[in-house]
């Protein structure tokens, strides 16, 4: 069955990215250009080249390594979150886009009330659906009133200065909450807690960016003068989320608290990076969805091995060779450990924001605790850990998942 799935699932998809890739520079889709092709319903441009390749990857990915342990039905379900999910960032259409927006996260959300087997799914449920399901009405009356005053539903054609400022910065809020920022955050740690691995996979791997997404295509000019102030708020707290991560004993809540901390960096380059270097906001998106499908998936491997999620308790399923180096891959790649994408990425934007003082400040603490927080980890892991008999797992279609993901997320700034 291993030969089997490295063929017929890593080498087809390895080709299958060879062949496309070149299809997409000749359009005019470099990795690092801003250049876009669009029509009237959707639109290819560096974010979309940039995040279907994590869409592609987590999901085919996953499902296809890791079809072992998920029946037909959550299959079903994961492929109409991709499926939708794809269209989503592809979207020009705003009545399409807000369709595609909704569909992409309501069978996770199905997923966490049908499939998690802990005891408070349902909590954790509901209150991720208040959050989604709150604000899909005020999101779509936003969108029809922008269409309305703009004479066309294409995003690309709207013109910022025909609304008020307040409108575009109460749309900004709502996608907000699907990043999500500080104050929306309290839904993620809740989440990632309940939900299945599979789940907390696919919504640190590409949900997260939806929200980026939206505030991106619907009103990007905001970062050229506004809401200063609340990324000034949003940086400290990124900084208190990495701190708080370190009391955290829950694997799963522990990454969720990293999440909330690194996908501030890309906040922070809609506001530092103009166009020409904003294609780094979106290769750092790929990054770390691959980083945290990737730390997300050995959590997985290690439940199964050692039944917890207790941090004191998984060094005890490090009981080879093979898991060490998943271990210390995963976690180096959570501090941007070169040559992985976020390193890249963080330079191009601390070299943007080394003209300012608070900007310095915040990279200090930020790249201090970001890095010392998982390298403490990784060293608690792996040092006396004790090793463990024969326990009755499959950790072949693991070991393809996790070599899948290395490899594009230390690699890709040469594959892309």
């Amino acid at each position: 069955m291993s030969v089997y799935n490295f063929f017929s699932c890593g080498v087809f998809l390895s080709i299958l990215v060879l062949l496309l890739a070149p299809t997409l520079f000749s359009l005019g889709l470099p990795g690092f250009g801003g250049c876009m092709v669009a029509n009237s319903v959707f639109m290819f441009d560096s974010l979309s080249y940039y995040v279907l390749f994590l869409v592609l990857f987590l999901g085919i990915y996953s499902i296809f390594c890791l079809n072992w342990f998920l029946n037909a039905h959550t299959v079903l379900f994961l492929f109409m979150s991709l499926f939708f999910s794809c269209l989503c960032f592809c979207a020009n259409h705003a009545l399409l886009f807000w369709v595609y927006y909704e569909l992409s996260m309501l069978p996770l959300l199905y997923l966490i009330f049908r499939d998690s087997p802990y005891s408070e799914r349902f909590i954790a449920g509901w209150y991720f659906s208040v959050y989604l399901l709150v604000t899909s009405l005020p999101l779509i009356l936003i969108l029809l009133y922008l269409s309305y005053l703009n004479g066309t539903f294409f995003i690309l054609a709207w013109e910022g200065d025909l609304v008020s400022f307040y409108v575009y910065v109460a749309l900004s809020f709502i996608f907000f909450t699907k990043v999500p920022l500080m104050p929306f955050h309290t839904w993620l740690p809740i989440v990632h807690a309940e939900a299945t691995s599979i789940v907390s996979i696919y919504l640190s791997g590409y949900i997260m960016k939806l929200g980026l997404l939206g505030v991106y295509r619907c009103s990007s000019f905001l970062f050229n003068g506004g809401l200063w102030l609340y990324l000034f708020v949003c940086c400290v707290f990124s900084v208190c989320f990495i701190i708080t991560a370190s009391t955290e004993l829950d694997g799963k809540r522990w990454l969720a608290f990293l999440s909330l901390a690194h996908i501030m960096v890309a906040f922070l380059g809609f506001f530092v990076c103009g166009v020409e270097l904003m294609p780094l906001v979106f290769l750092f998106c790929l990054g770390h969805g691959l980083s945290a499908g990737l730390v997300f998936g050995f959590l997985w491997l290690f439940y199964d091995v050692t039944n917890s999620r207790n941090w004191l308790l998984l060094k005890a399923g490090v009981s080879s060779n093979s898991l060490m180096f998943i271990v210390i891959f995963g976690l180096l790649s959570l501090c941007s450990f070169p040559p992985t994408l976020q390193f890249f990425c963080e330079v191009g934007l601390v070299s943007q924001t080394s003209f300012s003082l608070v900007g310095t400040l915040f990279w200090c603490l930020y790249l201090f605790f970001g890095g010392l927080v998982p390298l403490v980890l990784c060293g608690h892991v792996l040092i006396r850990s004790e090793g463990v008999e024969y326990s009755g797992y499959n950790m072949y279609c693991y070991i393809f998942y996790f070599f899948y993901l290395i490899v594009w997320c230390y690699l890709g700034i040469i594959l892309l």
